[in-house]
């Protein structure tokens, strides 16, 4: 009967320090939070940034962009001839090459293609320039014809590159001026045209 007291009294103690909440020092508190911080998830934003990818300027896209082009009235107006007038001969001049490169700044590819004009007023003279086109939202936009100079002109300009927003080339004597120099000339596109620069630097 003894020993069955001291055994109740004994049990009775273990299962009430048993069920006595542990305390945590402040310490171990503090690593917990720190713990849960951690590992807690972040919530997207509600409006992520969409990244579109803009179709790829190559000499295709050129190509079907200067032919929209010429269709304008615009481009006629630009030429100084109607669009509906039955020219002789190309308006594509396959000798030069199609440049393609940034111009404004953007980090988009735009482009700048030769064209000449043949047989005005059925005649034998051509005239020679750079249709100049802008990307804007993945699509080249005709901006204006440069003049590049024609049969007649005393000197021709040809576009060799676009590099850092410059584009360089040569200024070159006419057909009938034989006795001019060439000399290297650098442009940048500037109020929607191509402006002169000196080749030191922008003016």
């Amino acid at each position: 009967m003894y020993f069955n007291k001291i055994y109740f009294s004994l049990l009775a103690i273990a299962v009430i320090t048993g069920c006595k909440p542990e305390k945590k020092t402040v310490s171990e508190a503090k690593t917990h939070d720190t713990i849960h911080t951690n590992t807690s998830i972040e919530k997207e934003p509600d409006n992520p940034t969409k990244h579109t990818k803009l179709p790829v300027v190559d000499t295709t896209a050129v190509l079907l962009a200067f032919k929209k082009a010429s269709e304008t009235k615009k481009f006629g107006k630009d030429l100084s001839f109607d669009i509906k007038e039955d020219l002789s001969g190309s308006i594509f001049d396959s000798e030069r090459p199609i440049l393609i490169g940034d111009l404004n700044g953007d980090q988009v590819d735009d482009a700048i293609m030769p064209f000449s004009i043949e047989g005005r007023d059925g005649g034998n003279n051509w005239d020679a320039h750079y249709a100049v086109f802008i990307n804007k939202d993945g699509q080249l936009q005709y901006q204006y014809s440069f003049d590049r100079g024609g049969d007649l002109a005393e000197t021709q300009t040809f576009f060799k590159s676009i590099k850092d927003g410059v584009v360089k080339g040569l200024e070159e004597p006419g057909f009938h001026f034989p006795e001019g120099e060439s000399k290297p000339v650098s442009y940048v596109y500037k109020n929607n045209k191509l402006e002169l620069i000196s080749t030191s630097g922008v003016k």
